[in-house]
């Protein structure tokens, strides 16, 4: 544990990837966002089916479709080709949606591979205080007041925290893990 004396009364302690800033009684908590590949992919899958809810088109597609396939299995006595109709309906329906998944998989493996993401490499940095959420990347730095802070979620290694609908910052477990949350649960509420 290294303990660094900052201006303005501020004291900064860093151990592995996460840093605790005190000054006197309010407490600010300063994560890395160190993230990578494994990450980044369950990150994007949870983004996309459970956030975005991108899951409802190719189930709405299989769904049609072994509905299409039932009505026709049900009309083989009828009709001659109707068993392989159904079939053919049915497999379309269950094998496309699946399909869709993979590739989508693939393309998310590939562009986290593109962005050269490692848990060596810190892309950006985030302080969660009583006041605000303050993210620095690089020379950028931006502010984020609790009231707008969309919603936040804490998975598998990792908290989620949603700034708008469309873009979250990644904070990968590590010691001060529950002092961040219990602070993003108290200020979001049902939100968290």
């Amino acid at each position: 544990m290294e303990k660094t004396e900052l201006p303005g009364g501020w004291a900064r302690e860093s151990k592995g990837d996460c840093e605790m800033s005190e000054k006197r009684s309010a407490a600010a908590v300063t994560m890395e966002g160190r993230i990578d590949r494994k990450t980044f992919r369950r990150f994007a899958m949870f983004d996309t089916f459970f956030v975005k809810k991108r899951w409802r088109s190719p189930a709405l597609f299989a769904l049609i479709l072994s509905a299409f396939a039932a009505v026709c299995f049900m009309g083989r006595r009828t009709h001659e080709q109707a068993v392989l109709l159904g079939g053919v309906l049915l497999g379309v329906g269950l094998v496309l949606p699946l399909v869709w998944v993979g590739m989508y998989a693939l393309s998310v493996s590939r562009q986290a591979k593109r962005m050269g993401l490692s848990a060596d490499k810190t892309q950006y940095r985030v302080t969660l205080s009583p006041e605000k959420i303050h993210v620095e990347k690089g020379k950028e730095t931006a502010d984020f007041s609790w009231e707008n802070i969309y919603r936040a979620w804490r998975r598998k290694g990792c908290i989620y925290l949603y700034v708008s609908p469309t873009r979250a910052f990644l904070l990968p477990d590590c010691e001060k893990t529950e002092r961040a949350w219990a602070l993003i649960a108290s200020k979001l509420g049902g939100r968290a």
